[in-house]
């Protein structure tokens, strides 16, 4: 049976990835699946920590998992390490006593507990007690909306506030004013500001280095001594190709055995990636996470679906999709600082159906809404092996990040 199962990062104040949100799916056709909410979360579950692994899909930050009014009173989240879930209680469980029992004991077990979709209701008020995390909707409970209620909320506990679908840097620097310290939502993917400020001498040094590797006559030993010169890069270098992603059963010792292993294309694949890194050093994690997994999605996509882009132009493609939000520049400002060829500014600027279709996808699995009926790009039956192809990209991301 295949496996689908999404995620959604969870951010701090300082944009750090605290969580993720774990999302079931049982196929590429539905946004959510027509059965109950107990059998999805379920199955989730099973998903996550029988077939898969917990830290495969959230690279060991905990997972809110929503869970129903059954599977509370069952007792299920007694079944999971109290260190890899976030209880998500969902809005239409009423605090019966039944409920308010079952929670007081995931609380006194130390399980962390988060009341989603939050509208006040006084009869809510047992639950506020016992949650440490409620979320609020920002589509449903606009921020002017609740201004006293945050506000009495934050006075009278130590109860930490989410705001979810944060779309804009002014709805997070708001929702940060008013006490939220964690955020859901992809205002992080998207600039700033737009400037005009001439991108740094240290961040030009980065975009020539991409440059280079995309040149048709790279010098593959010119490259090898740049790497080999760079301690920082080596250090890079070493940890990457030793990394769990690899699966290797013996660790390589030098910088050119390792070249030699990865080979030309994914050696490119490598410093361009660093570089992008380097690019965005003072943005959240998340956003070179997105980056990177959108490359390997797009990559891994090339090599079984027609198009006229090469799986390392695509790659390229996925992984530069959000410079613009890591330099805080418009993409057209960005790409004149860049040797690509014109037909990869082309797919960057948005002008290739091919490369939007492959984008969009990504972006489907980023936000969890393959299927929706206004999205069709969602619902196209491309491969049979999305999802492996998705949470190869997951991997891969976490593992860099971790370099």
């Amino acid at each position: 049976m295949d496996i689908y199962v999404g995620r959604q990062p969870i951010l701090s104040k300082s944009k750090k990835t605290f969580a993720y949100e774990l999302l079931f799916r049982n196929s590429l056709q539905n946004s959510f699946p027509g059965i109950d909410g107990d059998t999805g979360t379920s199955r989730l579950l099973s998903n996550t920590f029988f077939s898969m692994g917990i830290a495969d899909i959230t690279g060991n930050k905990p997972g809110f998992i929503n869970f129903t009014r059954e599977l509370i009173v069952n007792k299920t989240p007694l079944l999971f390490p109290k260190e890899n879930i976030v209880i998500e209680i969902l809005e239409n469980v009423e605090p019966e006593p039944e409920v308010v029992n079952a929670i007081q004991e995931f609380r006194k077990k130390g399980y962390r507990i988060a009341l989603d979709d939050f509208i006040f209701d006084n009869k809510y008020k047992p639950l506020i007690r016992l949650a440490h995390i409620i979320k609020f909707d920002l589509t449903a409970t606009p921020l002017h909306t609740i201004t006293d209620l945050v506000k009495n909320l934050k006075s009278k506990s130590k109860i930490i506030l989410l705001a979810e679908k944060v779309e804009t840097y002014e709805e997070f620097t708001l929702a940060k004013e008013m006490g939220f310290t964690l955020f859901q939502g992809y205002f992080f993917a998207k600039p700033e500001i737009i400037s005009k400020a001439d991108i740094s001498a240290n961040k030009m040094t980065l975009l020539n280095l991409i440059s280079e590797v995309g040149k048709a006559d790279m010098n593959f030993d010119k490259l090898s001594n740049i790497i080999k010169n760079d301690i920082a890069i080596s250090y890079k270098l070493m940890k990457f190709i030793n990394s769990p992603y690899f699966r290797r059963s013996n660790e390589i010792g030098t910088v050119r055995d390792a070249m030699a292993f990865l080979g030309e294309d994914t050696i490119k694949q490598f410093v361009r990636v660093l570089a992008a890194a380097g690019l965005g050093d003072s943005k959240p994690d998340e956003l070179m996470r997105l980056s990177i997994a959108r490359a390997r999605m797009c990559e891994l996509m090339g090599k079984e679906i027609k198009t006229p882009f090469s799986p390392e132009e695509l790659f390229t493609m996925g992984l530069f999709s959000t410079i613009g939000a890591m330099l805080d520049k418009d993409m057209s400002s960005v790409l004149k600082e860049i040797s690509f060829s014109d037909r990869i500014k082309d797919g960057l600027l948005g002008k290739n159906d091919d490369f939007n279709t492959f984008l969009g996808i990504c972006d489907c699995f980023e936000s969890g809404k393959w299927g929706d009926n206004d999205l069709d790009e969602c619902s196209l039956p491309l491969l049979d092996n999305i999802q492996n192809i998705y949470l190869d990209a997951l991997r891969m991301a976490d593992n860099f990040l971790h370099i």
